[in-house]
C-alpha cells in the first residue's frame, strides 16, 4: 500500500465507469482503492487494483439475510488477492450514531446481488455494529476479521465525538498487546 490512496466510495453511490476507472488508476499508480461500505462490486475487480475492503454496519458483502456479519461470506471476499486490507467503517462521519440508508429505487438487482440484500427494498445501515458492542468486542472483532482474512491488517475508521471514548479505545489496545 501507498501514502496515496483512492478514499472510500461505493458502486452505487458512484457509477460502474467510475469505480472501474478509480480501480484502474490505483492499479496504474500503484495505490490502494478503497471500496467504500457497498461491499467489493465486480466493477472493483475488473483492473486487479489494490483494494482496502471496508465494512460498515450493514455488512454489505459479508452479511447473512437477517443482516448479520457472515464469517463464512466475509473469509471468502478477504481471500481474495487484490484485497490487501479490511477497514471496519465505525459511524458515518457526517451523522455518528445514525446509520444510512439505501433507498428501494437505488437498490437494482445488481446492487442487491453485491450487497447480499432483498432487491427493490429500502435497507437500513444501523447506527452501530450488531457483531459487537464496547471496546473489549472491537477489539476481539479485529482479532476475528484478521484471521479469518488469513492475517491481512485490519484498521478502523471512525468519527471522534468524545475524545474520552478513543482515549478508552487506545487503552484497550495497549492492555490486549
Amino acid at each position: 500500500l501507498s501514502l496515496l490512496n483512492v478514499s472510500a466510495m461505493s458502486y452505487g453511490a458512484l457509477s460502474k465507469n467510475a469505480i472501474e476507472a478509480l480501480n484502474w488508476g490505483a492499479k496504474t499508480g500503484g495505490f490502494a482503492h478503497n471500496t467504500g461500505e457497498g461491499a467489493i462490486s465486480p466493477y472493483h475487480e475488473t483492473h486487479q487494483g489494490d483494494l482496502i475492503w471496508q465494512i460498515g454496519t450493514a455488512y454489505f458483502g459479508c452479511r447473512t439475510a437477517e443482516g448479520n456479519f457472515c464469517p463464512e461470506s466475509f473469509k471468502e471476499k478477504a481471500g481474495k488477492d487484490n484485497v490487501k486490507m479490511i477497514e471496519i467503517k465505525l459511524s458515518q462521519g457526517a451523522k455518528p450514531g445514525h446509520g444510512g440508508i439505501l433507498p428501494a429505487e437505488k437498490n437494482t438487482p445488481e446492487i442487491a446481488k453485491i450487497r447480499q440484500v432483498p432487491v427493490h427494498q429500502t435497507v437500513m445501515s444501523p447506527g452501530f455494529h450488531s457483531a459487537f458492542s464496547g471496546h473489549s468486542g472491537l477489539i476481539d472483532f479485529i482479532k476475528e476479521l484478521r484471521d479469518l482474512s488469513g492475517g491481512k491488517p485490519i484498521g478502523i475508521k471512525l468519527c471522534v465525538g468524545n475524545p474520552e471514548e478513543l482515549n478508552e479505545l487506545c487503552i484497550e489496545m495497549k492492555n490486549r498487546q
